[in-house]
């Protein structure tokens, strides 16, 4: 016995006729017949009176009809109840989300998220930018912050916050007095360089490729702030996203704006194309949409 034999044996019923109730369940009318004749014989008795005019069910067939209406009702009330139970805002949650995304945005996202589902197994994970992707792919995130740009075959992904890139100098800096330079006018300068674990560093060199030079690396180091106190003391000009200076805005530091190329900062949320949404991702992917 099958969930399907029972639906369609009490449609059979409704409808009080075969024909009716092949045309409703769109199967054809020997399949249906087929179908209460492997019932009938699974429980050894005649449920529908073939003989009488009208239609009609035999004792058997009423009580069948009983219990299969029992088995419907309890089979269609559990499965809300699993669609509901799945559909709650309730499970795991792993976000990988690199130090300076952290810093700049997420982190009052994450506050919000976290006040308006208490049930929820945030789990927020600090991933250099670069390993975001190999790690959405291993299925060890469910989503990760990544920087712009994202090859879109492979990953779905969502803008959340756009910003600008801007270069830092100290104030004896000969660009000091300067609000806006196109970026070849950086070709000779001792640069100050993000670690290659951040996309950022990538970000930096195809826009100084783009000026039509190689950025002069002077120092490396994985640590924004010695990078912005470095750049302050005079020892070379450091790239920042704008919204991170403005989240640690220093009266000695002078912000440069870039153009010629103008690149900007954008920040996205991404996920593996094809994989399952759990509610938990899709609230979160909602709130980064407000």
């Amino acid at each position: 016995m099958t969930l399907h034999q029972l639906i369609y044996f009490t449609e059979i019923v409704r409808q009080r006729s075969f024909t009716r109730a092949a045309q409703h369940l769109h199967i054809s009318q020997p399949a249906l017949s087929k179908s209460v004749r492997m019932l009938e014989q699974e429980f050894e008795a005649e449920f529908i009176d073939r003989i009488a005019k009208d239609f009609s069910l035999t004792d058997s067939g009423v009580l069948f009809h009983e219990y299969a209406q029992k088995i419907l009702s309890f089979v269609d009330s559990q499965t809300r109840e699993i669609r509901q139970r799945i559909e709650s805002a309730a499970g795991t949650l792993r976000i990988g989300i690199p130090p300076t995304s952290g810093s700049i945005y997420y982190h009052t996202l994450i506050s919000r998220f976290r006040a308006l589902y208490p049930d929820i197994d945030l789990q927020i994970m600090e991933v250099p930018s670069r390993q975001i992707l190999s790690s959405l792919n291993e299925g060890q995130l469910d989503l990760g912050v990544v920087l712009e740009p994202v090859n879109r075959e492979n990953y779905v992904v969502q803008r959340a916050v756009r910003s600008e890139i801007v270069a830092v100098v100290s104030q004896s800096h000969p660009l000091a007095d300067e609000i806006s330079v196109p970026v070849s006018r950086l070709r000779d300068e001792p640069i100050l360089m993000i670690s290659q674990d951040f996309m950022f560093s990538g970000l930096v060199e195809e826009m100084c490729r783009e000026a039509g030079f190689t950025p002069r690396v002077v120092f490396e180091s994985s640590q924004w702030d010695l990078l912005y106190e470095m750049a302050l003391d005079g020892q070379g000009v450091a790239f920042f996203p704008r919204a991170l200076i403005n989240k640690h805005p220093r009266p000695e530091a002078v912000c440069l704006e870039l153009r010629e190329p103008h690149t900007p900062w954008t920040l996205s949320v991404a996920y593996r194309k094809g994989r399952f949404i759990t509610t938990p991702m899709r609230l979160f992917l909602d709130m980064c949409k407000e």
